[in-house]
C-alpha cells in the first residue's frame, strides 16, 4: 500500500513490512485504511478487553468464516480476551416455537457450530461469554474509567463510554476483532478529550422518573451521534452508581444509541465525567432540548403497529433488550406473580421470555424464589438476543410485545411501558 498518512511506530511499521507474518500485515493495512478515514493522526494501544458486535455466523450478515480461518490459523489472537453480544436463538426449550420456526433457526445459524469454535480460538473468554451488557458484575467485564478499549455493539459501546468512564468508540463489526488482535485503535472521535465533549445540553423536566427507554429514545432522535449532557435526572436517581442508577442508564442509554447513533452521553452529579468537569464539558455553541411530561407522551403516541394484523391479541413478549440485570430479574419475578393473584390467575396469557446473561441467569436461579414463581406463570429464561429471534421472518410475522424501544425500532414488535406490558402479559388483552 501507499505510505500510510498516519504516524506509525517502528512496531507498527514492522507490522506494515511484514515482519511479524502476512495474515497480520493484512490486519495492520486493514486498520490504517480504517485509521485514515477516521482522520486519526496516529494509534493508541489498547488497554482492556474487547467486546464484539456479531456473535453468530448469520450467512450475508456475520463476518466470513475464511477469514476467521486465516487468522486463526496464523495463531492470532486478541490483546485480551472478549465477550460477544448475546447467542443465536436455538435454546428452542424456552422460545415457544413451532416446528417451522425451529426449521428456519437451524438453517440460519447452520455455521453457528464452527463459528463458536473459531472465536474461542480467536480469544472468546469462554463458551458463555455471550451477552449485551457484558459490563454487569455478574459477567465482569468493567473497564476502570480512562481505559482505551475497541468495543462494538451500540449499547455496550454508549455504557462503556458514559457510566464506566472508559473510552471506545462504535467500532464496525470485523474493525472490533482486527483492533484487538493487533492491540491498536486509531485515535479520533471519543477516545479524545474534544470528542467527548458535549454538544447539546438536555434538560429533563419531567413530574415523575421517565421511562428510561422512552426517555433515551427522545434523546436520540433530536442529538443523533452527538454527545448529549443531561440534566435533572439527579432529582429522581441516587448520584451513585448503585444498582437502579445502573440498570436506568443502562436502559436510557441503549436507546439514546439504537434511536440515535449516540455513542456517549454524560448525566449531571451522576456519571463519571459529568462529576469531574460538570457543565465544562459543554462546548461553546451548544444547542439545548427541553423534555417534558407532554414531549414524552407524544413521542409514545406516535409509534406505528408494525403488525400485520393491527388488531391481532398479543401472541409472544420478548423481555430484555438490552439483556435484564439481576435486579430487573428479580422485579418482574416479584410483579408478575402479583399482577396475577390481582386478576386471580395462575398463569400469563401471553408467552413471555426474559432474556439476561448466563451468568446473570444462572444467579437468579440459584436463588430458587423467584425462578420457581416465574415457571409457575409460565415464564421461560433465555440468554438468546430478541433482536436476532425477530430476525426469523416467521417469528417477525407473530404479535410480539415487548418493553424494548430497541427492538420496537429495529423489528416488528410493539412496545409497551412496563406497568401495561405487564397488564397485557397478563390479561391477553391491549
Amino acid at each position: 500500500m501507499k505510505d500510510p498518512a498516519m504516524k506509525l511506530t517502528q512496531e507498527e511499521r514492522d507490522i506494515l513490512e511484514g515482519n511479524q507474518g502476512l495474515i497480520l500485515q493484512k490486519v495492520m493495512r486493514t486498520l490504517i485504511l480504517y485509521g485514515e478515514a477516521l482522520s486519526a493522526e496516529k494509534f493508541v494501544d489498547i488497554e482492556g478487553p474487547g467486546h464484539f458486535s456479531i456473535p453468530f455466523a448469520l450467512p450475508g450478515v456475520g463476518p466470513r468464516l475464511e477469514m476467521l480461518d486465516e487468522l486463526a490459523e496464523a495463531g492470532l489472537k486478541t490483546k485480551y480476551p472478549f465477550t460477544l453480544d448475546p447467542k443465536a436463538p436455538l435454546d428452542f426449550e424456552n422460545l415457544f416455537l413451532r416446528r417451522e420456526q425451529e426449521q428456519a433457526f437451524d438453517e440460519m445459524f447452520r455455521n453457528q457450530g464452527p463459528y463458536d469454535r473459531r472465536m474461542l480460538q480467536l480469544g472468546l473468554r469462554d463458551e458463555d461469554a455471550y451477552t449485551c451488557t457484558p459490563y454487569l458484575p455478574e459477567v465482569g467485564n468493567i473497564a476502570p474509567k480512562g481505559t482505551i478499549l475497541a468495543w462494538s455493539e451500540s449499547s455496550c459501546v454508549v455504557y462503556a463510554n458514559s457510566v464506566l468512564g472508559a473510552r471506545t468508540n462504535r467500532n464496525a463489526a470485523i474493525m472490533d476483532i482486527l483492533s484487538n488482535i493487533a492491540g491498536k485503535t486509531p485515535l479520533a472521535g471519543l477516545l479524545t478529550d474534544q470528542g467527548r465533549r458535549a454538544t447539546w445540553r438536555v434538560e429533563v423536566d419531567t413530574s415523575q422518573m421517565p421511562n428510561p427507554q422512552l426517555l433515551g429514545a427522545a434523546i436520540g432522535m433530536k442529538v443523533l451521534e452527538d454527545v448529549p449532557y443531561v440534566v435533572g435526572l439527579d432529582r429522581f436517581l441516587d448520584t451513585e452508581i448503585n444498582e437502579t442508577t445502573r440498570d436506568y442508564l443502562k436502559e436510557m442509554g441503549a436507546a439514546c444509541a439504537a434511536i440515535g447513533a449516540v455513542g456517549l452521553y454524560h448525566v449531571e452529579h451522576i456519571t463519571p465525567e459529568a462529576i469531574d468537569h460538570g457543565a465544562n464539558l459543554l462546548r461553546h455553541g451548544h444547542r439545548n432540548y427541553h423534555i417534558d411530561d407532554e414531549e414524552l407522551r407524544s413521542l409514545m403516541d406516535s409509534y406505528p403497529v408494525m403488525w400485520t394484523e393491527k388488531g391481532a391479541k398479543p401472541e409472544k413478549c420478548l423481555i430484555g433488550c438490552p439483556h435484564l440485570s439481576l435486579r430487573e430479574l428479580k422485579w418482574w419475578a416479584c410483579q408478575i406473580p402479583a399482577a396475577l393473584e390481582a386478576h386471580h390467575k395462575d398463569r400469563l396469557a401471553v408467552d413471555t421470555v426474559l432474556c439476561a446473561a448466563p451468568q446473570v441467569l444462572q444467579e437468579f436461579k440459584a436463588e430458587e424464589q423467584g425462578y420457581e414463581r416465574l415457571r409457575s406463570a409460565g415464564v421461560k429464561l433465555s440468554g438468546t438476543c430478541p433482536e436476532a429471534y425477530m430476525d426469523n421472518q416467521l417469528c417477525a410475522r407473530d404479535a410480539v410485545i415487548t418493553n424494548s424501544n430497541k427492538l420496537r425500532a429495529f423489528t416488528t414488535a410493539r412496545m409497551f411501558l412496563d406497568e401495561d406490558l405487564l397488564e397485557v402479559i397478563v390479561t391477553g388483552e391491549i
